[in-house]
């Protein structure tokens, strides 16, 4: 053992006098270049040059610029999208509404004179344009219930009205206007009728909810109130080429066309109004005209456009169609210059009764 632990002892020692052998011959080796003149050893750990700093930055900056616009172009397309999806069901909201409240107008038939629905549509007048964007519902008030009445015989009073339109103090807000406060009888073929409805839109006590608050504004000159359409169809042009002013960007020339003419509009005067671009049309089956012309029992009374034929000798069944038009626009898109970017929402509803001369 002790023989052993010797060897072992003189291997060591041997390894640690090669050791200190070779980092002497090292550091001559060094110091002898060095005052030679030549090139000190060490080791290949450089860094970037000045160029390669450069280019690097370069290209990082190319790229941010690059995912800078493919974000601001997800976030615009995410912006619209979202937009026009609260569009759509805005105008779905008040789509159904309203259809909702034509489906509870009742009818009325005083003594001598024929069934009368208790629908119409009152209209503005701008020059040679005609705007009907007041829709008249009787109803019954906000809770309905006219058309499961029967067929008054009296006339409907103001406090059983809806009225549909924009709010003139905000255009761009479409109202259900209801009058609880006021009592007046209104007969809806009387020829005062659209200056009754413009009398009640002025009441102060009226109960306006906000139904849509997004509509399209428009610059018009000289409006004013026109006789209602109480039975015949009002297929009159609707905002075609006129000064447009969107509450979402600045003033504009815009044109649109509906499934009606087109007129064009002239701004020849100062005074304006802003209005919210909001329509409708009411179409009879069979028109005014075809049943003051067709005495009851008759061939002609037969041969009268009656829906799917149901007539009889003293009675037929009437339809009315109600079309309606919303402009509204995207919220959180802002409109560039020279541009509109409302949204033009179409619906329709249809009520029948049984209309007797």
């Amino acid at each position: 053992m002790t023989i052993n632990r010797r060897k072992n002892q003189t291997l060591v020692t041997a390894v640690a006098v090669r050791e200190r052998h070779a980092r002497v011959r090292l550091l001559a080796t060094v110091r002898s270049k060095s005052r030679t003149g030549a090139a000190p050893l060490h080791f290949d750990r450089r860094g970037m040059t000045l160029a390669e700093l450069l280019i690097g930055m370069v290209i990082m900056g190319l790229m941010t610029v690059v995912l800078a616009g493919m974000s601001n172009a997800v976030n615009s397309a995410w912006n619209y999208t979202k937009g026009v999806e609260v569009t759509e069901q805005s105008a779905a909201a008040a789509f159904d509404r309203i259809k909702y409240m034509l489906a509870q107008v009742g009818t009325y038939r005083l003594t001598g004179q024929p069934t009368r629905l208790g629908v119409a549509v009152v209209s503005r007048t701008v020059g040679s344009t005609t705007i009907p964007d007041v829709l008249v519902l009787w109803t019954g008030g906000r809770n309905g219930g006219m058309a499961v009445s029967g067929t008054q015989a009296r006339l409907p009073v103001a406090s059983e009205l809806l009225v549909y339109t924009w709010d003139s103090s905000q255009p761009s807000q479409l109202l259900e206007i209801a009058f609880p406060s006021s009592s007046g009888d209104i007969d809806f073929a009387a020829t005062d009728f659209s200056t009754t409805i413009t009398s009640l839109l002025a009441v102060t006590t009226a109960d306006r909810i906000p139904l849509c608050d997004h509509l399209r504004v428009s610059s018009l000159s000289n409006v004013a109130m026109t006789t209602a359409s109480s039975g015949s169809s009002t297929s009159t042009a609707m905002y075609g080429s006129m000064s447009g002013s969107s509450m979402y960007g600045p003033s504009v020339t815009t044109s649109s066309t509906t499934s009606s003419t087109t007129s064009a509009v002239s701004a020849n005067s100062t005074a304006t109004q802003m209005v919210g671009c909001a329509r409708f049309d009411i179409v009879w089956a069979p028109t005014d005209s075809e049943l003051a012309s067709a005495t009851a029992g008759s061939t002609q009374w037969y041969q009268l456009a009656w829906p799917q034929g149901a007539v009889g000798s003293r009675s037929g069944v009437r339809q009315v169609t109600l079309n309606f038009e919303l402009q509204i626009e995207p919220g959180g898109v802002v409109a560039g210059a020279g541009s509109v970017n409302a949204i033009p929402f179409f619906d329709s509803g249809s009520v029948r009764y049984v209309y007797e001369p």
